[in-house]
């Protein structure tokens, strides 16, 4: 059987994506297309998350 996948739809299950990311250097315009990658994202509550930790898609994730 197969298991789910992961959802990234609530603010906690993005940020902990997103201190995973921090530690893996990922940069920041690659965020998104990491994600879709495992599941599903909202974009929108991914935008607010990047945006309340001081990330836009012109700077690094790591900086």
């Amino acid at each position: 059987m197969r298991t789910p996948a992961a959802r990234y739809d609530t603010r906690e299950s993005l940020m902990e994506a997103l201190r995973e990311l921090m530690v893996l250097q990922v940069p920041a315009e690659e965020v998104a297309p990491v994600l879709c990658t495992i599941g599903p994202v909202d974009l929108d509550l991914l935008a607010d998350c990047m945006n309340d930790i001081g990330l836009s898609e012109n700077r690094s994730i790591a900086a």
